[in-house]
């Protein structure tokens, strides 16, 4: 199982594989919560793979969702190719001087 993530102001970005099995699903789970608790985000952005999921990244996607939910962090879902850094709008804006 090999679940890719960053985290940046406080943001936690993570990308879901769309081929996960059943022993890869429990691993993710784990992970993920694991993420979660470690980091504190105040917002999650999942970038789900391209492709047909599998049941066991579908179990996933639910737990993150549920997980998510229990903490009161607010879940984005994105399907846009990976990258390992957050979303554009959630990046703090940078002052040049002059």
């Amino acid at each position: 199982m090999h679940l890719e993530h960053t985290a940046e102001d406080r943001i936690l970005v993570l990308h879901l594989p769309a081929d996960l099995d059943l022993t890869g699903r429990a691993a993710a789970a784990l992970h993920v919560q694991r993420l979660l608790l470690a980091h504190r985000p105040v917002r999650v952005r999942l970038h789900l793979a391209a492709g047909p999921a599998t049941g066991a990244s579908l179990s996933v996607l639910a737990r993150i969702r549920r997980l998510c939910e229990g903490l009161s962090i607010p879940l984005d879902l994105s399907d846009q190719p990976w990258k390992a850094r957050p979303h554009p709008s959630y990046e703090r804006p940078v002052h040049r001087h002059r």
